[in-house]
Order: C-alpha cells, then structure tokens, then sequence
C-alpha cells in the first residue's frame, strides 16, 4: 500500500495575512468602506497579465441596446476625448442627468431587440446590447430618474446615447474640414 504525499505547507510570513502572500488581497485589508478587490491574476512566470486595474471601485453594469452603428461610432470616438468607453458613458449619464434634456423637448426612444424569430429561425436585428458600467451612485441616479419620467432604463439610456451622438458629438463635429 502507498501512502498520500501532500504539498509541503509554507510557513507564513509574521505579519502578513495568509492571503496577502500569494499577491492577491483581502477585504479585510483594504481600507473601510472600499470594497474587496479582485486578486491579480499571474502568468506562467509570476507576473501579473492584463491590464492594470485603474478603477477600483466596483462599477454597476446598466443595460441597453443601441444600433450597432452608433455603438462603433461611440468606440471610435472614445479613445480622442477621454480615457476609456466607460469613462466617456460616466461622463454621458452625469451630463444627461443634470441637463435633462427631456425637460427641453427630446422625445424618449425606445430601444430595439438584439435578436429577432422570423420564419422560425434566430435573426439579428442590427442592434447590439450595451452595458454601461456606471459608479453605484450614478446607476442608482439613472434608475431613480428612469422611474421618475416613466421610462425603463433601458429606455433612459438609448435616449442619452441618441442625444450624446446626434447633440453633443455628432459626427459632423469629429470630423475633419476639408
């Protein structure tokens, strides 16, 4: 009969939590009111892969659909006025929210399906779903204001889009003159 070998166990370092010796951190040892960051994840080598994390609050996804046109447009435009797509939707909700162009005449738009059934089979319709990562406190301002003027937020957020691409950047503006 032969015995099981286990894994020799490491004798952890004084003064550092278990967890924070493989390079991943803990709740606990974030400062209060942060929330738990995601351990780095290591490549063959030991070193970290990916992108660095720039943000390290936890964002709120916020779903939409949008035309797939518009949404090439928007990452197109990204990179040329702020740092990321997520940062240019931040900046879009923030400005649509204060602004309230609704209150001035824009109509509410209503989102199409990603997909469609026709003739029994599975179609794309030309739209694509969107998923703006927002901060909490603004999710939850998208949401409440939604709720305010009756529409859902999916609604809400295909309004902002449209205003955003045909009042604020349209493409007319981002490109060059001849």
């Amino acid at each position: 009969m032969t015995s099981k070998k286990e894994a020799p166990h490491e004798a952890p370092e004084k003064g550092v939590p278990a967890s924070d010796q493989k390079g991943e951190t803990s709740a606990s040892s974030g400062t209060a009111g942060q929330g738990a960051t995601k351990p780095a994840v290591k490549g063959m080598q030991g070193r970290n892969i990916g992108r660095p994390r720039v943000r390290f609050e936890a964002l709120k996804a916020v779903p939409t659909r949008c035309p797939a046109q518009i949404y090439t447009y928007l990452k197109g435009i990204a990179p040329f006025l702020y740092g990321s797509l997520t940062e240019m939707f931040e900046d879009m909700m923030t400005r649509f929210t204060n602004e309230r162009p609704w209150e001035h005449g824009l109509h509410w738009r209503k989102p199409k399906t990603a997909t469609t059934f026709a003739g029994g089979e599975q179609g794309r319709t030309g739209w694509e779903q969107v998923n703006m990562q927002l901060p909490p406190t603004l999710a939850d301002l998208v949401t409440k204001t939604s709720n305010e003027c009756g529409v859902s937020n999916a609604a809400f957020c295909y309004t902002a889009i449209f205003w955003w691409v045909q009042y604020i950047y349209p493409p007319e503006k981002m490109m060059p003159k001849r």
